[in-house]
Formats: C-alpha cells, structure tokens, sequence
C-alpha cells in the first residue's frame, strides 16, 4: 500500500478549521472613510501583525520537515499493518456514515485518518493498554509526539482537549499564504484607528481578551471535535466590534461587495454589526465547513461588549480619526449640523436641517441623499416626496450618475404607496436621461407611466421612437410595434 502525498494531506488537514475574515467573504463590508493619524503610530497593531509574520514564515516554515519526519516513522513502522483493519472496526463503532467516502477515496481516506484523526488515536489507545500491545501501543504513541508537534497540532485550538497553549497560539498561526494576508489586512484597516483612539495597552488587552472570547464560543459549538483551529481572525473580528462600538452611531462611509456586485454607502457605524453578526449566521449554516464561523461571531460581539465597557469606565478615549470630505464649506457644515442632530437623537431637527439645506443647496447630492434617508421612516409624508422630488431633478444634471437616479426611483416605487413627486415634468427628465443612459427598462417604465397619465409633449413619441429601435435591434418586433402605438401622434408643444 502506497502512502498518500505530502502535499494533499497537508493541505487538507493539518490546517483544521481555519479562523479566516478574508477567505470566506462572497459578502464584504470595511470602512472606507477613517484616516490614521500618522503623527501617533499605532505600534502595537504594527507589532502583532509583525509577530504574526515571523510565526508562519519561521515557525510553520517547519512544518514540512516536521510532517515529514512522522510520515516516514509511521510507514516504516508496523503501524499500517497493525491499524488498518483496527481502523474498519473504529468506522463501523463510531462513524458509519464514513462508509460511503471510504469505498469512493479508498486507501487515500484510510491513511489520512490513520495519520491525522486524533479521535481515531484517543479511540485506540484505552484498547491497546486493555489488550496489552505494548509494542503497538509505543509506537503508535511515538508517531502522535512528531506528529503533534507540527504548529496546527502543537498551537492549534483543538475543541476537546482545550490548553493554554492553544488557547493563545491558534491566535498567531495560519494555513496559507492567503490565510494570513487576508487576516493582516482587516487587522490593519480596523487596528490602526482603534488603536488611536484606546491606546496600544488597551489595545493589544482587547485583542486578546476578544480572541478567547471568540474561541470559547468557537468550543462551546463544535465541543468534542478533535480539529484544530488556526487563525487570527477571531481576535481581528473583536478589533472590528471595538470599531463600531467607538464609532457608535457617527456616519461613515463603507464599501461593500455582494457576489460580482460593489459599491458604497453611508450609514451609522451601528448598522454594520448586525450585517456583519447576520453574514456569519448565514455563513455557518451555507457556507464552508472548514472556517470558524462562530469564532468570528464570539469576537464580534466580545470586542463591542468590551470596548462599551471600557468607554463607560474610561470615557476619555482620543478622537477617531476620519478623512476630511472634500466639500465646500457652507455644504460640509450642513452635514455636520445633521450629524451633530442624529448624534444627539433629534431625528426631527436632523430631518428639517435636511429640508433647509436642500432648498439651499438643490443641487448637492450628499445632501439630498441625507434628506431621502432621514425621511424614509415615514415614507408617505411630504417631507419624504419633497426629498425624493430633488433627486428626481438631478436627471437634468449631467455630473450626476444616472443609476443613481434610476436606484432611487425604483427604491421610491417600493417605499410609498402613492409617488406623488413622480409628476409629469420629473418623469419626462428622467425618460431623457434613461434615453441618454441607455436604460431602456427604465425608459420602458416612465414612457408607460407618461402614457397611463395622459401627458402630451413632442418629447414622447421620440424617446418612443429610441425605444422602438432598441426592441427591433433584439428581434423584438412585438414589442417595437406595442411601444410605436402607444407614443406616436403625441405632439404637444412644450419643454420639460
């Protein structure tokens, strides 16, 4: 019987289950509005991912060598005559559910249990000492200390044999290359302003005080698995609960991706826990088996706990930093007047400071968009119509996207039930501008809605015609005849 490659068996399980932030985001959130002070480095942040780096490149460096060492012991000794069939006896008694995968992968399954399932080798040691093997039992003892001593089962978190040494060192170790990048690169977007604004000893307190947290609540889930966990990311994932809990409900920018889909919102730093905690739920119950999902949650969680606790009884923290929007400033001070309400739980006044704002700046989009957010609670008054009726005007405006228009108006369609700020003249704008983006859902939509209104105007029938062309261009002749119906012979006199 041939022993099983290196490589597969190393790759496949002497990582575990990996603590990883990066490797199983199809959904993404990250701020992207906090600039670090560069005048008061954030050493300690520096430090760990410093330490980090050393750990995987001289110490799991090894592991190679180390796997190797235990991989010639156990196929020149008499283990794998004397276990493989021990081993049939050991799935039938405990996992008959591995019959299946064994006849598909078969002596490759075999070996690599034989060699990495500690279970297997708790499983068989009581039975060798009651058989009285002692030449068995030496050697298979003798295999599991070189085998123990690669880093993932030397530092890794084994759920049922917790130790100190795993506790901390699972924090500090990584499976790959990939693993450990993405894992830096959180701790660096969230620890560098975190560590402004707590300071390096509380800082490096919280990381690790978060990282047991989140790898208690990781043995508490899977108690009695024997597969290490590896990564530092349950400790990263209290980093960005300490964010959002400095933070609080101050706005902020964040980037997101969904799938192929990216793009950028404001919102309170708040929002972005629950979205953050939901992505991990989502992730345990359909995602990938191999990533510590609940480690993420218990350092999410452990890391905002903490770090409120420590604003209640230390309240004097140093100012988060935040990038300076580029605005002018009667528009930026505007902003920071509805921040300074929301802040402060006026919601009211923040809303009428919008409304005040907008009128004086009708054409500044920030401002607008603030307006439609602080409106939308309830989205039947004329406070909300007013909002979207502004943004609704911005399609006569070239420097301003037209998806963003078009996204507000189905998000408008959505919210109300009677769209009243959908008047002929704004849907006539937007008709042009879908023309001129070449929407034509879009344009489909408010043609349609032109006509239900019985609004007359020489624009119609040519935004018709453009529609018309698009349908016959796919082969869409039924429909090309449909829309020409419908907006010719419309030839008012008049502008939009």
């Amino acid at each position: 019987m041939s022993a099983p490659s290196l490589l597969f068996l190393l790759q496949r399980f002497a990582i575990g289950r990996s603590c990883n932030i990066y490797k199983e985001l199809p959904v993404l959130i990250i701020p992207i509005q906090n600039k670090p002070d560069w005048r008061r480095p954030p050493l300690m942040c520096f430090v760990l991912i410093l330490a980090n780096l050393l750990v995987f490149m001289f110490y799991q460096g090894s592991d190679d060598a180390r796997w190797q060492q235990a991989e010639e012991y156990y196929f020149d000794s008499d283990l794998p005559d004397l276990e493989e069939q021990r081993f049939l006896i050991y799935v039938n008694e405990e996992h008959p559910e591995w019959r299946l995968q064994m006849d598909v992968e078969g002596e490759e399954f075999v070996y690599r249990e034989l060699l990495w399932n500690t279970e297997f080798h708790q499983w068989l040691l009581p039975r060798l000492e009651q058989e009285e093997q002692p030449q068995w039992l030496q050697q298979r003892q003798h295999f599991a200390g070189l085998r123990d001593k690669i880093s993932s089962m030397a530092l890794g978190l084994t759920p049922a044999e917790p130790s100190a040494a795993g506790l901390f060192g699972h924090m500090f170790l990584h499976g790959s290359w990939d693993h450990l990048i993405g894992n830096m690169v959180f701790l660096l977007l969230f620890g560098l302003s975190v560590e402004l604004a707590l300071g390096g000893l509380w800082f490096i307190t919280l990381y690790l005080l978060g990282g047991l947290a989140a790898a208690s609540l990781h043995m508490l889930v899977e108690s009695g698995s024997y597969v290490p966990m590896v990564g530092a990311s349950g400790a990263v994932s209290a980093i960005m609960g300490m964010f959002v809990a400095i933070y609080g409900v101050r706005r902020l920018r964040f980037f997101y991706t969904v799938g192929f889909m990216f793009g950028e919102f404001s919102a309170p730093a708040l929002m972005v826990l629950p979205l953050w905690l939901g992505k991990e739920v989502f992730g345990y119950l359909y995602g990938d088996a191999g990533i510590a999902y609940w480690a993420h949650t218990g350092g999410l969680l452990a890391g905002f706990v903490l770090a409120l606790l420590l604003i209640y009884w230390r309240p004097p923290l140093k100012a988060m930093p935040q990038e300076e929007e580029e605005l002018p400033s009667p528009q930026k001070g505007a902003l920071a007047r509805i921040d300074r309400f929301q802040e402060e739980g006026k919601l009211l006044e923040a809303a009428e400071a919008a409304a005040s704002a907008v009128r004086q700046y009708p054409d500044h989009l920030p401002l607008i968009q603030r307006f439609i957010e602080l409106t939308a609670i309830n989205p039947d008054s004329e406070a909300y119509h007013r909002a979207n009726l502004a943004l609704f005007a911005q399609a006569a405006n070239p420097t301003v996207d037209a998806r963003i228009i078009s996204s507000g108006y189905y998000s408008y369609l959505q919210t109300t039930q009677k769209p009243r700020a959908l008047t002929a003249k704004t849907c006539l704008l937007m008709a042009r501008r879908a023309a001129e983006a070449k929407n034509w859902p879009w344009l489909d939509e408010l043609l349609n809605k032109l006509i239900a209104q019985r609004v007359q105007h020489p624009l119609i029938p040519k935004l018709g015609m453009t529609l018309v062309n698009y349908y016959r261009r796919l082969g869409e002749e039924g429909r090309a005849r449909e829309m020409k119906a419908l907006t010719q012979g419309i030839e008012i006199s008049g502008q939009p």
